[in-house]
């Protein structure tokens, strides 16, 4: 029985550190014949009649790693001894020696073989009969791993600390050397946690030896409270070998030879606990760290990128915009805004450059005198957009650049004027050119003073006087004053133009002339000489020539059609020519004055009273019942015969007032309201003919129209 109990203290081996293996959640299920664990609610009795007491449940912590060396055998691995040596009284400890410093310390007896019905029965495991009780290896300071779920632990007795003892997980079991947990075996335990057990039953430990003459207290004191510290330190060594033995509890059969423990490959066990990746897990992993390696490309891309980006764009400066000049009626605008993009990459990223430099209209100093003024653009690739508006806001014309020199102001006054210059890609030959818009806004007034000019500055009398106007804005027809007679302007190719008729007996010298138009008036002088005429003296007055229809003769119908307006002028393709396609002639001419009973010096000086004075011509024909043609173009006004001595009269328009009359014809080939050309069959004539042209009411000499002899009808 002696050799039973007693063990021989074994010298700690240094063990391999192995890895730390995680531990499984799952506890290890008992044997079937193995009792359930008793609860927190009662303690089980101890199998030797000893009682024990479970520790106050406490919130789990993660367990301190394990840096103890193994120094029992496979005996030790069993719960605590049944009979545990009491602790010596208080008087006898206080008259034992403490041991001196360099006293070895006493080999811990042999722990108790606890009875096999208090032990719970682990599940069975293959026993090694070359393998030796395995030990708690040091655990290398590693990080802790989470605390596996919570096990079922098996019934045995733990010792309960003390108040001043640490916690099994805050003291690190490296600190109780191999030496002192095998000393405290022999350390009795506290009544508390032993129970009542007889002085005689208790096991004295061996080796230790007290001064006798160590008589302080206090020394006494220190000793015991160094034993007491080695008792709980042993205490709590064994607790963490026990729990180790439980994780991997060995055979109880017996005591096994002291030999290597056996070293655990923790990665392999790391490699059984965890479950093995399935193929979807794997690729998405794969394609996962596929995409952060793209995803780091991509940021890597960018960032070279946007750098390059970032000193393009401080490299587009205004430098880069374009330079539009634009000047109108010669006068250079300034621009009132602009929105330039210059390119940095390409059409793709742009900076913009944007101002508006004036808000309203740039007010030009000079006038517009022209009805078509230019506008000129440089560079003229662009394209452009030009708006302009009247006072009252109307539109007067939109368009472009080009389109606008065509068009001619209808009126004076005061314009507001837009004007957008704009280049774009889809213009632009190169992609890369800077594209957007510049703007100008302007107001000008057109103040344009039609041209007046006296075609005809000299004149004689019996011809015509001519006066032109320009375009006039307001499109109304000038006026014009004097003491000649006019039928007033009439609408021309390039404005307005004024006849004035000079009667054969007009006064000779200078006349002036008042122009008024578009608001400016303008005073023409007007010279008129004297025309050459003839006088004829008879003795009696049945040689007058006959017919004669004088200025106060007309019918009441041709008197009727002179006063209406004339329309446009028709005698400008062609002119005039005379009425006879032979010669013929002349009884009577314009201005010749017929005299009857006039004494010698009468007529010496041309002097007298009672001659006449023609204003028409009389013409009479090579042969009777000769054919006539129409002068010039024209409109026919009247074509019937009057009778008497007027016999068929023709009265045609030309135009501007000017009015063709013939009467003793004898058979007419046109009739009221048709539209004659010149050289058109007008009629037969008689013996006779009497011809008049006449600008309004007032009689010109017709044979200088006809041979081209008046210069004042060259004008329309």
């Amino acid at each position: 029985m002696e050799e039973d109990k007693k063990s021989t203290a074994v010298q700690p081996e240094e063990a391999p550190k192995p890895k730390p293996r995680r531990r499984k959640a799952a506890s290890p299920q008992p044997a079937a014949d193995t009792p359930p664990a008793p609860t927190d609610s009662a303690e089980p009795p101890a199998a030797d009649g000893q009682s024990t007491k479970k520790p106050a449940a406490s919130p789990k912590k993660p367990r301190a790693k394990k840096n103890t060396k193994t120094t029992k055998t496979a005996k030790s691995k069993t719960p605590k001894a049944a009979k545990t040596t009491k602790k010596a009284p208080a008087d006898e400890t206080q008259e034992r020696k403490a041991p001196a410093q360099d006293s070895p310390v006493p080999a811990a007896p042999e722990l108790a073989e606890p009875k096999s019905e208090s032990k719970p029965e682990p599940p069975e495991t293959p026993a090694r009969e070359d393998a030796a009780a395995p030990t708690v290896p040091d655990v290398p300071s590693t990080p802790e791993l989470p605390e596996p779920a919570e096990r079922a632990e098996p019934a045995v007795t733990e010792p309960e600390p003390t108040a001043d003892a640490p916690a099994a997980d805050d003291t690190p079991a490296a600190e109780a050397p191999p030496e002192a947990a095998a000393a405290d075996t022999a350390v009795t335990d506290t009544p508390e946690q032993t129970g009542d057990v007889p002085a005689e039953d208790a096991a004295e430990p061996s080796g230790l030896v007290f001064s006798d003459d160590l008589a302080n207290d206090k020394a006494l004191a220190a000793e015991a409270a160094r034993m007491a510290n080695i008792s709980r330190t042993a205490q709590l060594s064994i607790a963490q070998i026990m729990a180790g033995l439980e994780e991997d509890p060995a055979p109880s059969a017996g005591p096994a030879p002291a030999s290597e423990a056996p070293q655990h490959d923790s990665a392999a066990d790391d490699e059984d606990d965890e479950p093995q990746d399935t193929i979807p897990q794997a690729l998405g992993r794969g394609v996962f760290g596929m995409f952060k390696w793209l995803l780091l490309v991509v940021l890597f891309v960018l960032i070279i990128a946007g750098g390059g980006v970032a000193w393009l764009y401080r490299s587009a400066t205004p430098d880069m915009l374009p330079e539009v000049k634009v000047t109108f009626d010669g006068q250079e605008l300034a621009p009132t805004a602009y929105k330039w993009h210059v390119p940095v990459v390409g059409s793709f990223f742009r900076r913009t450059y944007a101002e508006t430099l004036n808000s309203s209209p740039v007010v030009l100093e000079d006038a517009i005198s022209d009805a078509s003024p230019d506008i000129i653009v440089t560079p003229s690739d662009y394209s452009t957009q030009l708006t302009i508006t009247d006072a009252d806001k109307e539109t007067v014309y939109e368009g472009s650049v080009t389109g606008f020199r065509s068009y001619l102001f209808a009126e004076n006054g005061t314009f507001d004027a837009k004007l957008v210059v704009t280049a774009s890609d889809s213009a632009a030959e190169d992609r890369s050119s800077v594209t957007g818009t510049e703007t100008w806004q302007f107001r000008f007034t057109v103040s344009i003073k039609p041209s007046v000019t006296l075609c005809t500055p000299t004149v004689q009398q019996g011809s015509v006087a001519a006066v032109r106007v320009g375009s006039t804005m307001s499109r109304t027809e000038p006026t014009l004053t004097g003491s000649l007679e006019s039928t007033g302007f009439v609408k021309a190719a390039n404005g307005w133009i004024c006849y004035l008729p000079i009667p054969w007996n007009a006064e000779t010298g200078n006349t002036e002339l008042t122009v008024t138009a578009d608001g400016y008036t303008e005073t023409l002088t007007l010279s008129v000489r004297a025309a050459s005429y003839s006088y004829k003296d008879y003795s009696a007055k049945s040689q007058l020539t006959s017919p004669y229809i004088g200025a106060d003769d007309a019918p009441d119908a041709v008197r009727r059609l002179l006063t209406t307006d004339g329309g446009e002028i028709q005698w400008a393709v062609g002119g005039f020519v005379q009425p006879f396609l032979d010669s013929f002639d002349t009884p009577l001419l314009y201005g010749m004055t017929e005299y009857v009973g006039r004494s010698y010096s009468e007529r010496s000086t041309n002097y007298g009273y009672g001659g006449r004075t023609s204003t028409n011509v009389v013409i009479k024909p090579k042969k009777s019942k000769d054919s006539m043609i129409v002068p010039a173009s024209g409109h026919v006004l009247l074509a019937e015969g009057l009778g008497g001595s007027y016999g068929y009269t023709v009265v045609i328009d030309h135009g501007a007032g000017l009015r063709s009359i013939f009467y003793g014809l004898t058979a007419l080939d046109v009739k009221a309201g048709d539209d004659v050309k010149q050289g058109q069959l007008l009629g037969t004539s008689g013996r006779t003919v009497v011809a008049e042209l006449l600008i309004g009411t007032v009689p010109i000499n017709p044979l200088l129209v006809w041979r081209g002899q008046c210069d004042g009808l060259k004008y329309y």
